[in-house]
Formats: C-alpha cells, structure tokens, sequence
C-alpha cells in the first residue's frame, strides 16, 4: 500500500533535512516536489541535478535521475561519467548500479534476499543514497 500524497511529501521533507544537514556545502540546493527529491551540486566544475523519484516510496525504493534546469530526464549521455551504466535492461533508462535506488533492486542480478529493498530500506535511506551519488561523481 502506497502512502497517502501529503505523508509521503513530510517524508521526503524529514529525509532532505537530514541530508542538507549532513551534506552540507557538497550541495547547493535540496528541493522536494510532491513525490521526488531533487539534489543540485557541482562535480568537477559541472552544476549537476540528481532526481530521487518514487510515488510508492518508501515501499518501493526511489528512482535515480540525471535531469537538466528544466526538469527533464537527461540522456545517459548527459550522465556524470562514472555514474551511467549504459541503459537499464528491464527499465530501458539510464541508470547506475547502486543500491537502495530502484533501478538497482528491479536488476535480474540482484535479486537475492540480502539484495532485497526490505533487507536494506531501514538502514539504507535518502540521505545515503545522495551521498553515495556525490562520492560517485565527485571522485
């Protein structure tokens, strides 16, 4: 069962506080919209725009995205480097192979039990995610 609308946005908004505190100046702005987070940062002299989407969060994990200043997906080639794997083969979008985004939890090769959203969804939150996106890109 999916969260209702406005609990599921006091949730992305308790989340994005933990990391704007956490991340400090690594970040230049954290935005939440009605189902999604988004993360403007700079990596390497680029201002990057990472988007954490999920309707059905925190059931389901949330969706990685590169977007451009409009808003909209970019293609794996507008990716940060390190970050692209090429095109999700059961999604057909670009994606990277990180875990707690759904993209990673939807692969055919990580479908063991340890590799499950419900083993990791409590220890594994927004926060981490955009972390690890930032260590990724940043490198």
């Amino acid at each position: 069962m999916s969260l209702h609308p406005r609990v599921l946005r006091d949730l992305l908004e308790a989340e994005a506080d933990v990391a704007r505190e956490r991340l400090g100046d690594r970040v230049t702005n954290i935005s939440v919209g009605a189902n999604n987070v988004e993360v403007h940062f700079i990596a390497h002299g680029v201002e990057r725009r990472m988007r954490l989407t999920g309707a059905d969060y925190d059931r389901r994990p949330l969706s990685l995205s590169f977007v451009d200043e409009t808003g909209n997906p970019l293609p794996a080639e507008g990716w940060p480097p390190i970050t692209t794997g090429g095109h999700h083969p059961v999604l057909g979008t670009p994606w990277t192979c990180l875990r707690g985004t759904l993209e990673y939890h939807l692969y055919a090769g990580h479908t063991a039990a340890a590799d499950s959203w419900d083993a990791s969804r409590a220890d594994l939150r927004v926060p981490d995610v955009i972390e690890h996106v930032l260590q990724r890109c940043t490198a």
